[in-house]
């Protein structure tokens, strides 16, 4: 797998995102332990590599959409009258 600098943001923004969680979960009683620390770096890797491989290949088909569409003449830029 050829990681890109769009993988590492992805990640780390998951990361975040679990970290954010985690930390709402400690104000109800849970403790940190390194396990968890483990775990949820581990969850953030799959969550990466899901958006990788099942979202951006949906995203990138709905780009080639548009730009399909303004050539079709679908979408007008406005230059004809």
């Amino acid at each position: 797998m050829n990681l890109r600098a769009a993988d590492l943001t992805v990640f780390v923004f998951v990361l975040g995102v679990l970290l954010s969680g985690m930390w709402l979960a400690q104000q109800f009683g849970m403790e940190w332990s390194p396990t968890l620390l483990a775990i949820v770096a581990a969850v953030s890797a799959v969550w990466t590599a899901y958006y990788r491989f099942g979202v951006e290949p949906r995203i990138d088909a709905g780009r080639g959409d548009d730009d399909n569409r303004r050539e079709s003449g679908g979408v007008g830029d406005g230059a004809r009258e």
